[in-house]
């Protein structure tokens, strides 16, 4: 028989129980202290303990508890190293001749974290069977009256019919199905299995379980109660249905199965479409954002390498996109090339942008080591509920509007919708218009320059975070760096964190820092031009892949040895305007004295 809850152990780590005595003197230990013993063993238990770490430990025993203290120290194995102990301090009672005693508990860290890895493989394996069943799941807390029911998609992520108060799902079960005195009963009878938590239970049910519109399913719901580790009671089960409305059998049908896009097994438009709408016709009380992603020149890339390599790659793409979901919310595709993403609950921008560089950094490393030099990469347009918009329609449009920009400002990029930033964009004119024309591009950057100075020393760190997203967003730029001459270190402000591996030491070769305008400012409208004249800042740019770039020496000074912030492109675009150059400068200025002011100070 197959051990499905078996573990992996880790060799020669500890988990032991030991009683000392207020000398630290070891009265009593288990077998398996000998991993740290040996043959050698020691009387008095911190001689065991890490030096810097035995007052920290002398001081817990002092203010112990019943329940039991926790403090992790250093603990010398007989192999002469030191390994991380999670130590748990319980009171041993009093002994005539020893005077107090403890009850320590002590466990190996890399124990502790081989436990976890095994239970989340566990809990991996166990939501990959679910996911597979593809039957609707129910769980209800008897003590906090909390009701579920839901389904699990590809064990990860869930698509949930109905989440609050049983007695309340009853009667809108009532109204809405329309349900006979019969089947009322039943329903009836359903509930106080629940409520009453009933062991191993059966029960047939009439009702719309899916809350498909003039639906009626014959379905059979088995359940038990178990009770968690605080000791609630929780009623767990599954329902199937036996029979729809419409005098269809469903005989080996998967009830999710016309819900999928065959091609990727992605949600399908009319399942994630349906569910985000009415998910948001609820008015939730928390965010529900949307992003729609698109694999910039699909069409080329199916013609050129043919349709086979094209649906591995729609393939490839929708793991990337259930990986960076996870239970965060759900997948779909909407179209051809176009897919769908829905994430409850994340309450910044920095949630929303973790996951969507996520998803763009890892579709554009598919193939990076691919001999056939093949590139892949997406665009990316969202908004959320409700900051952005209270209605679905009008939230996929303003997701769309920022993924045309996404793709008109050159692709591979995502853009989180900005109110103060594309609100013309989107609602202009009602329609998509030159931005070079737009009078955002010819006065709201000083806003922004504005913002900055007005916020960004007082703001927290996501507030900045935005800020410098919503820079970034402006001026068309994918990274923005601060090189500290004086540490050698270079700090990501945004885009790529991989993008560390220089420490600004190229600035002094060259002849560079001399090519820096009185002002401080120092242009590259095209790396290429950079290759014999500056080839160290040409060979560490074009290895990131950046093209363009404005840069500034934050205190304006070139006859310093002051530190310099970059602003970087990945795609050509037109030269930078006088008035963007200044801007930036400002910024940069501003940004970089309060940043590298805080590190020293840190």
């Amino acid at each position: 028989m197959v051990d499905l809850f078996k573990t992996e152990t880790v060799n020669e780590t500890v988990n032991s129980d030991i009683l000392i005595d207020e000398t630290m003197s070891i009265v009593t230990a288990d077998e398996n202290f000998e991993v740290i013993s040996g043959n050698n063993a020691l009387f008095v238990y911190t001689r065991y303990i890490h030096p810097d770490d035995v007052s920290r430990f002398t001081e817990a025993l002092k203010d112990y508890a019943e329940s039991g203290k926790f403090i992790v120290v250093r603990m010398l194995y007989q192999t002469g190293e030191y390994h991380w102990m999670l130590t748990r301090i319980t009171d041993g009672g009093v002994s005539e001749t020893r005077g107090h005693m403890y009850d320590i508990n002590i466990m190996d860290a890399a124990l502790i974290t081989a436990q976890i890895d095994n239970l989340n493989s566990q809990i991996e394996r166990y939501s990959s069977y679910l996911g597979m069943c593809e039957n609707v799941l129910f769980s209800y807390d008897i003590l906090n009256d909390d009701f579920n029911i839901f389904m699990t998609s590809d064990g990860h992520q869930t698509m949930s019919f109905y989440h609050g108060t049983l007695n309340a799902w009853e009667e809108d079960k009532i109204k809405t199905d329309v349900l006979g005195l019969n089947e009322v009963k039943e329903l009836d009878g359903f509930c106080k299995a629940l409520a009453n938590g009933e062991k191993l239970f059966k029960r047939e049910i009439n009702i719309n379980i899916l809350n498909k519109p003039g639906r009626l399913d014959k379905c059979l719901a088995r359940g038990n109660t178990i009770v968690d580790a605080y000791g609630n009671r929780i009623v767990i089960g599954t329902i199937i249905i036996l029979e729809s409305s419409d005098n269809h059998v469903v005989e080996e049908l998967n009830i999710i199965s016309d819900m999928k896009d065959p091609g990727t097994d992605l949600l399908n438009k009319r399942a994630i479409t349906d569910y985000v709408r009415k998910l948001i016709d609820s008015q939730p009380g928390h965010t529900v954002t949307i992003a729609i992603i698109d694999i910039d020149d699909f069409k080329t890339i199916n013609d050129t390498y043919g349709h086979m390599f094209g649906d591995e790659v729609l393939c490839k793409v929708a793991d990337i996109l259930r990986d960076a979901v996870g239970s965060r919310g759900l997948c779909g595709r909407i179209g051809g090339d176009e897919m769908f993403i829905i994430m409850e609950g994340l309450n910044d921008n920095e949630g929303i942008r973790n996951v969507l560089r996520t998803i763009r950094n890892n579709t554009k490393w598919l193939y990076h080591d691919d001999p056939r030099n093949i590139k892949i990469t997406c665009s990316i347009g969202s908004a959320t509920y409700p900051n952005d918009a209270k209605r679905y329609d009008e939230l996929f449009k303003i997701a769309d509007k920022v993924l045309y920009l996404a793709k008109e400002k050159g692709k591979d990029r995502y853009i989180i919708y900005h109110e103060d930033i594309h609100r013309e964009y989107v609602y202009g004119m009602g329609r998509i218009v030159d931005l070079n024309d737009k009078v955002f591009y010819k006065y709201h950057k000083m806003e922004i320059v504005n913002t900055i100075i007005r916020e960004y020393k007082e703001a927290d760190d996501a507030r900045r975070k935005e800020l410098i997203d919503i820079v970034a967003v402006a001026f068309n730029i994918n990274t923005i760096a601060i090189y500290d001459r004086t540490e050698l270190t270079k700090h990501i402000l945004y885009g790529d964190q991989r993008m560390t591996d220089d420490d600004g030491s190229f600035f002094k070769e060259d002849n560079y820092i001399p090519n820096f305008r009185e002002d401080g400012i120092f242009v590259i409208d095209n790396i290429n031009f950079f290759e014999t004249k500056a080839p160290a800042v040409y060979k560490v740019y074009s290895e990131y892949g950046i093209v363009q770039a404005v840069q500034y020496i934050i205190g304006g000074d070139i006859k310093k040895n002051n530190n310099i912030i970059s602003y970087g492109r990945f795609k050509l675009d037109k030269k930078w305007a006088e008035s963007d150059m200044n801007f930036l400068a400002i910024i940069g200025d501003y940004i970089g004295r309060i940043f590298l002011k805080e590190r020293k100070h840190d």
